[in-house]
């Protein structure tokens, strides 16, 4: 059975009927996005500042600078690098200066929340390893690591971090560490969400 192959009108009518069936909030929605994806697409790919981006979001709709925000909110994550998660914790806030109904300084407490949260636990893992380091470097046993080659056992020497690296108990506390921030981390974003 051969396929019909449609042509650009035939899609285009299909569009616009598309179209007719949306409410008027679906269409201003799709119209808010084809409009900000360019914006925040330039924003992620650091060719626009978050100054930059409050020029380009000057004067727009609310439902706009909602969904910009919502936006900058969902690219936040646990493990972001310090430096861009401060340039998209300043875009947040720029673009809420642009809004009728300010809610500046909750957001900014929920957002300050975040940056408390990520230093905690920095300074929790560091303490942590520290404790592997101390323990790994007074017994030098928990350096080796036995592996099997061509059906022969060796014993390699790893470096003190490696040794921390393959521990099983090291592995066990990442893992709960990583569950438990991420878990206290997306409850803040949602509490950060219910403001804008």
């Amino acid at each position: 059975m051969e396929e019909k192959i449609k042509t650009a009108i035939e899609i285009a009518m299909e569009k616009a009927a598309l179209l007719e069936d949306l409410s008027d909030e679906e269409k201003e929605e799709i119209e808010n996005r084809k409009k900000l994806e360019p914006i925040m697409s330039g924003f992620y790919k650091n060719l626009l500042k978050p100054e930059d981006l409050w020029n380009k979001l000057k004067g727009e709709k609310q439902s706009i600078l909602k969904m910009a925000q919502v936006n900058l909110i969902d690219s936040l994550k646990f493990n972001l690098e310090n430096n861009e998660m401060k340039r998209r914790i300043k875009a947040i806030i720029a673009v809420e200066s642009l809004k009728k109904d300010q809610k500046t300084s909750a957001i900014q407490q929920g957002l300050a929340s975040i940056e408390n949260l990520i230093k905690r636990a920095e300074s929790e893992k560091s303490q942590v390893q520290e404790q592997f380091k101390k323990a790994v470097e007074s017994n030098p046993q928990a350096r080796n690591r036995v592996i099997e080659q061509n059906g022969a056992k060796m014993v390699l020497k790893l470096s003190v971090e490696d040794a921390i690296l393959h521990n099983p108990q090291w592995k066990q506390y990442i893992s709960e560490f990583e569950s438990r921030n991420e878990k206290e981390f997306t409850s803040i974003i949602a509490q950060v969400k219910k403001y804008i």
